[in-house]
């Protein structure tokens, strides 16, 4: 009778996350081959098909392939122009996502399938948006319950606010939609970007969409990083 209350006590004893949906899919294994894929970009000022080769040198990893970059505005060019100086090709798993996710995250919806968590988002490690954005947003993940892995997830503001002081956001949203590679593993499929506001009493807004199709695994290959 005492070890069995020991053991019930143990159990209560558990964090209250434990075992959940959402932990179960941020434990699932994320190694894995690397692979090329193709990408499609759908911006303000660039709009086209590139292939992503992570086993080439940092720089040249993006490669367009339509239109020609003689085709190409100026914005179009300067815009990539920034995207092959930071395409790794590397950073396209779900599970990427972890680091945004805090421990306190709470479940909003759930089905058979998949779970729904709501949060204020952590800033991520190799992230770009400042730090004091985060505090402004609010971040979901959906979850897969039949087999551990993110599903989807999204950030966006609620309502106005100002990251500065001649700065003002008025709508932020980001929603990436995860699909499953062939070794398992969810890569972020298809990405939105709709962001409008003002800074030094000028209106600014951006719209992007991105998709990654076509993935081809290459086993053998060793990336810069020294992952396999």
């Amino acid at each position: 009778m005492r070890v069995a209350c020991l053991s019930a006590l143990s159990i209560l004893a558990l964090p209250a996350f434990a075992d959940t949906p959402l932990e179960r899919a941020l434990a699932a294994p994320s190694d894995g081959p690397a692979y090329k894929f193709e990408l499609s970009i759908d911006g303000d000022t660039l709009k086209g098909t590139a292939e992503v080769d992570p086993t080439r040198p940092e720089g040249e990893r993006l490669t367009l392939l339509s239109p020609s970059e003689e085709e190409l505005s100026d914005a179009g060019a300067e815009m990539l122009a920034d995207l092959k100086a930071k395409t790794k090709g590397d950073k396209i798993w779900c599970s990427d996502f972890a680091g945004n996710i805090p421990s306190d995250a709470k479940l909003i919806s759930e089905s058979g399938e998949a779970a729904v968590y709501s949060f204020r988002p952590l800033p991520g490690e190799d992230d770009e948006t400042p730090a004091k954005v985060y505090k402004h947003l609010t971040g979901r993940v959906t979850v897969s319950k039949e087999t551990p892995s993110i599903l989807a997830f999204e950030m966006f503001a609620e309502k106005p606010f100002k990251p500065a002081l001649a700065a003002k956001v008025d709508t932020f949203s980001m929603k990436v939609g995860c699909a499953t590679a062939p070794d398992g593993r969810t890569y972020m499929r298809d990405f939105s970007l709709d962001l409008s506001g003002s800074a030094l009493m000028q209106p600014f807004s951006q719209t992007e969409r991105r998709q990654i199709t076509r993935l081809v695994a290459l086993p053998d290959a060793e990336l810069a990083s020294g992952q396999r």
